[in-house]
């Protein structure tokens, strides 16, 4: 998931029958925790299609739902597991700390 590839590496080692799910996040996706732990919020530009691939039948769909996390430690873990933790600076951490919940955006 949200992870980089390469059409042709994937040409290469999927079968003929095979399937191939590319997940990406929109950008909605955890806003609410990007404006706690960023002084500012610089929208990337995305693109709406994904990277082709020949003779492959491409279908999109977009899903977006709220969760809420239910504790600091939560918060902080799902901090953890994106790329976010590694580039916030201590400020951020901080105010994150602040939080016992937070309902935040999935957006995909």
């Amino acid at each position: 998931m949200f992870a980089e590839y390469s059409v042709p590496e994937i040409d290469r080692i999927l079968t003929d029958d095979g399937n191939i799910i590319i997940v990406r996040a929109a950008n909605n996706h955890l806003i609410e925790l990007k404006n706690i732990i960023y002084p500012e919020i610089h929208e990337k530009v995305k693109t709406s299609s994904i990277k082709t691939f020949p003779g492959f039948c491409v279908e999109q769909e977009n899903f977006s739902y709220k969760v809420t996390i239910q504790s600091t430690e939560d918060l902080l873990s799902l901090l953890l597991m994106t790329p976010h933790y590694w580039k916030i600076k201590p400020e951020g951490i901080e105010n994150l700390k602040k939080f016992e919940f937070l309902e935040v955006t999935i957006s995909i």
